[in-house]
């Protein structure tokens, strides 16, 4: 592309359905610069928490390094020169930067889509769902285990997921299917300062009511009217039975149906161009840059030893088993 600064970009620890080329940061990035995603970034490397082996090549690069995650975790095993993660840092100063997993969910690029920007921020209309509550999970936490049991005992819950599945199969689409609920259980895996995630965003996009455990930060990222807060409730007891109150209210039911998802537009620093900015400062900032020179070589290389031996032992049990 003629006039665009032309950067070098790589990925490393990455969950296992990572795609870069499609993903939120190629294609923001790709807004302003005209990207090349390689091996490891002559320019830009992105680091997660998938993972704990990195290229030998990654020593000695020159590139910015960049963490980003998605989950509950901190950085690890590499000093970083900027942080994208679910909370801010203020001893890091502009370095870290908060970028919550909900905002990535969200389809900047894709007019018309459910999770687009435009559908997100439109009025919202109340529609009668035919059925009462739904519970999509995979991974098994307790509290929210719990809370799907009591609300259960008092109407019939219909979980589509891995944990405590009573429906016999999986949900596919997963909004295509909460779609049809008025409410859903919508628990964090776990409440860490900031970590506000997919799972509040999806069923107010679907237009579901969640039931959401998690952060303050929820009711400053979205409109608190919008859904139930689970930690406004003294006791799980008391959170199942405001539920079928609510659902028994049409009218209360509805007040929170047609409450607009954000409270206002959804703030610059949450948008791609924000991400791309910071991005952008670095590149240009001696000063933010060369921290992470200061990794630890040592711990590196053993870190990638490591995994070089236990993908070799892999290996040669998968022999052994032929």
């Amino acid at each position: 592309m003629i006039g665009r600064k032309k950067i070098a970009v790589s990925f490393h620890n990455f969950w296992g359905s990572f795609d870069a080329e499609t993903s939120y940061f190629t294609r923001a990035l790709r807004d302003r610069f005209d990207v090349k995603i390689v091996r490891t970034g002559a320019d830009v490397e992105f680091y997660s928490v998938f993972g704990r082996n990195f290229p030998d090549d990654v020593l000695s690069s020159r590139a910015l390094k960049v963490w980003f995650s998605c989950e509950a975790e901190d950085p690890r095993d590499l000093i970083y020169d900027l942080y994208f993660n679910f909370h801010d840092e203020p001893l890091l100063g502009r370095r870290a930067v908060r970028l919550p997993l909900w905002a990535l969910y969200i389809d900047w690029w894709t007019p018309g889509s459910v999770l687009s920007i435009e559908r997100l921020l439109a009025p919202r209309h109340y529609t009668p769902r035919p059925k009462f509550c739904n519970f999509i999970y995979s991974n098994p936490v307790a509290l929210r285990n719990e809370f799907f049991s009591r609300l259960d005992r008092l109407q019939h819950v219909d979980s589509f997921g891995k944990v405590l599945n009573n429906m016999g199969f999986r949900a596919g689409d997963k909004l295509k299917t909460i779609a049809d609920y008025r409410f859903t259980i919508a628990f964090e895996n776990v409440k860490s300062y900031g970590y506000v995630t997919e799972k509040l965003l999806e069923p107010l996009a679907a237009g579901s009511t969640p039931i959401y455990w998690g952060p303050p930060d929820s009711r400053t990222d979205f409109n608190p009217a919008a859904f139930i807060d689970a930690t406004a409730f003294p006791s799980l007891d008391a959170l199942a039975a405001h539920v079928i109150e609510l659902d028994r209210n049409p009218d209360a039911l509805r007040t929170i149906a047609e409450a607009p998802i954000f409270a206002d537009a959804i703030p610059y620093e949450m948008t791609p161009s924000h991400f791309v900015d910071r991005i952008e400062e670095a590149l240009d900032t001696p000063a933010m840059r060369g921290h992470g020179d200061l990794l630890n070589p040592q711990l590196a290389s053993r870190r990638n030893l490591k995994g070089r031996l236990r993908a070799g032992f892999k290996k040669a049990l998968r022999k052994l088993s032929v």
